[in-house]
């Protein structure tokens, strides 16, 4: 992957350690039992952007906690991701994220939250790293991944069609992000950066790395 030579490896290993922050943040709120605060973090509310860049990018914690498209939407969110936490097969967030059924959390934003509560087996499936696997598959063409990318962007994910592109392009991210995490680690070690050792949390770091360098 030549083109992961042209990433900033020390910014890759600092955001690597906030999201690491976060997921230890987020168990201890869960821990806790402290719903409204786990939640308003796991959803990136304007001054938690780090916890959910899915969220936050598009404004929607807001939107899903409000009662007028979610009840209880703080608990629910609090119990799914309970059930994130107990999976041992990330293969299964997308179909716990449908059954949840709360207006505006999609598999973009519940990926992240199960990779936030549950780093060693779920894996985030947004724009960034959806493109940063289409950059890889389209032999690091960036024109092709861009074209490419429009057709999970234009779709909301709303209907059973989109969801079914969404779920089928999160279950081919856990290959590909390993693979990414892999080949970064020894990217990084050329680089004399400390690799992260956490997979879904460092090809999360490398993924937002590459997709703000060409979309910054």
């Amino acid at each position: 992957m030549a083109i992961l030579d042209l990433v900033n490896w020390a910014d890759v290993r600092q955001h690597y350690d906030v999201r690491v922050g976060v997921s230890n943040t987020l168990m201890g709120l869960y821990k806790q039992n402290a719903v409204e605060q786990f939640a308003k973090l796991a959803l990136g509310f304007p001054e938690n952007e780090d916890g959910n860049y899915s969220a936050a990018e598009h404004r929607l914690g807001p939107k899903i906690l409000c009662p007028d498209y979610n009840r209880n939407a703080e608990q629910n969110v609090f119990n799914l991701a309970g059930e994130f936490i107990s999976l041992t097969d990330a293969r299964r967030v997308p179909n716990l994220i449908a059954k949840a059924n709360l207006k505006y959390l999609k598999i973009g934003v519940g990926s992240e939250i199960s990779c936030m509560v549950n780093p060693e087996v779920c894996w985030v499936a947004n724009t960034r790293t959806i493109w940063t696997h289409l950059v890889i598959m389209h032999n690091d063409s960036i024109q092709k991944a861009d074209e490419h990318l429009k057709l999970y962007r234009e779709a909301d994910g709303t209907s059973e069609m989109e969801y079914q592109a969404w779920e089928a392009i999160h279950a081919e991210l856990r290959v590909a992000l390993t693979r990414i995490a892999e080949d970064g680690q020894a990217t990084a070690k050329r680089k004399n950066v400390v690799p992260g050792n956490i997979t879904y949390i460092w090809a999360d770091a490398i993924a937002s790395a590459m997709y703000e360098k060409y979309h910054g």
